[in-house]
């Protein structure tokens, strides 16, 4: 029996002592919770910085690669009602084409509100050019079988010195037609 009494009184002394400790490891466990809580403001406000610098960067190379003089942005809007667009490719002065190729939520996207959606950005020098463009698309409600609508565009349109918007409509050419392509050319405020 005295084995188990001196157990006993171990235990006793045991807890006595973690009773006794147990302020100081709560106050050293706030201090380091403190520390950790700082730790990861502090890293939240770096990753915060790091995302603010690379969209400033990423301005910077944009202007740098396309300065205002050169830059031409070519955008799609589609005017038909129900049509999807699938594909489109934009050149310009023969170069190699930019394609796009749309998912159904893109195409459904380009409908609402007459969305735009800036196909490409290319820089040409000041004067005439030879623009390239052509869609492939198809009705909302069409039937298995029925034949993709498309159209081409061939035209020239003048660069000033200025940035260059050319809009690609795509809407129908008269009453029961077929829609067709054809260019706006956004023109700055002088």
């Amino acid at each position: 029996m005295p084995a188990l009494r001196g157990h006993t009184t171990l235990r006793r002394t045991f807890f006595a002592l973690m009773l006794g400790l147990a302020p100081g490891a709560t106050a050293w466990a706030d201090a380091e919770s403190d520390a950790a809580l700082q730790l990861d403001q502090s890293i939240q406000v770096l990753k915060d910085e790091a995302l603010q610098f690379n969209r400033d960067a990423q301005l910077v190379e944009e202007e740098f690669s396309y300065p205002p003089q050169t830059r031409v942005d070519v955008y799609v809007s589609v005017e038909t009602a129900a049509l999807l667009m699938r594909t489109i490719s934009i050149s310009i002065d023969g170069s190699a084409p930019v394609n796009f190729d749309y998912s159904d939520f893109d195409a459904r996207a380009l409908l609402k509100s007459r969305g735009m959606q800036r196909i490409g950005r290319f820089n040409v020098s000041k004067g005439s050019h030879k623009l390239h463009a052509e869609y492939v698309g198809q009705y909302a409600d069409a039937k298995d079988g029925e034949p993709e609508l498309a159209d081409r565009i061939d035209t020239v349109f003048d660069k000033t010195l200025l940035p260059a918007t050319l809009e690609l409509i795509v809407g129908k050419a008269n009453r029961g037609g077929k829609p067709i392509l054809r260019l706006k050319e956004w023109r700055p405020a002088p």
